[in-house]
């Protein structure tokens, strides 16, 4: 999925040959490329800051589950901007606790426009799901596991409204073609905020785990990788969600592994050679 964002146009669309049109409709866990929506809503709240410490233990404990990073990695003295490069699970699970049962649905919602079911693209589309909940189901949720529910249309859009630093609906048919109203956010991030996101987008692209698929791609970029636990599966669902000038992206390769190395060659190349 490709998305220019600053008109939210969708540019290009494809889906593997199984007939379902994951792209548009898929409902999936997008694991932690929801992290963007996360270290969006803890930087607004302070419990977050890219420059400074902030915890990357190996477990974290939360409302009866006991939570850990990938190979049970952590990271001592080290910052948010860090933690988010490396995709650190604890890093963001820890501040639980300061969180209200709602306050992931509000953020994805009024910044994000997102699981508000008024998505006016031009085709049928699934909007994105960041239900209530509660204990560890909301810890769960807050690194893209637990409820929460996406597709590479809703994630390229997370992208695009970082990119861009404002929600614009994206559109399959122009609105000028019918008439629709297209979908709005009620607010945008703050102007530090918005940058510091942007910066640790960037240091991922740069020097996470987004890095070797983006070292191709030139110019202002950033982006965001996702392994997505599903029950049942051996391997994890691979996300990845970019940006690249006026242009944001993202893709998921079901049961495929690590989001850096399955889907983010595909969404690297797409905005190398997307103009």
């Amino acid at each position: 999925m490709v998305l220019r964002p600053s008109t939210g146009e969708i540019l290009a669309v494809a889906n593997s040959s199984h007939g379902f049109n994951t792209a548009f409709q898929g409902s999936l866990a997008p694991g932690s490329t929801m992290k963007v929506i996360t270290a969006s809503m803890l930087i607004e709240k302070g419990l977050a800051d890219m420059d400074k410490k902030h915890p990357c233990p190996k477990y974290f404990s939360y409302g009866g589950w006991k939570f850990q990073n990938d190979k049970k990695f952590e990271i001592k003295d080290g910052t948010f901007k860090a933690s988010f490069a490396r995709s650190c699970n604890t890093a963001f699970i820890s501040q639980a606790p300061e969180l209200t049962d709602d306050d992931l649905t509000k953020q994805s919602q009024q910044v994000f426009g997102l699981g508000m079911n008024d998505w006016q693209i031009g085709v049928p589309t699934f909007d994105g799901s960041v239900p209530v909940q509660t204990a560890a189901p909301m810890g769960a949720s807050l690194i893209g596991q637990g409820g929460v529910r996406m597709n590479p249309l809703n994630m390229a859009s997370v992208s695009a409204t970082v990119q861009s630093g404002v929600f614009h609906q994206p559109y399959l048919v122009s609105p000028e073609v019918d008439g629709r109203k297209l979908a709005t956010a009620s607010r945008t991030l703050s102007a530090d905020t918005l940058a510091q996101l942007r910066e640790m987008m960037s240091y991922t692209a740069a020097y996470g785990t987004a890095a070797e698929a983006m070292a191709s791609v030139s110019g202002a970029k950033g982006a965001k990788t996702g392994s997505a636990e599903v029950d049942g599966q051996k391997k994890p669902n691979g996300w990845f969600t970019a940006y690249r000038g006026d242009l944001a992206a993202a893709g998921v390769v079901q049961k495929a592994g690590h989001g850096g190395s399955t889907a983010g060659p595909i969404v690297a190349e797409l905005l190398k050679n997307g103009g």
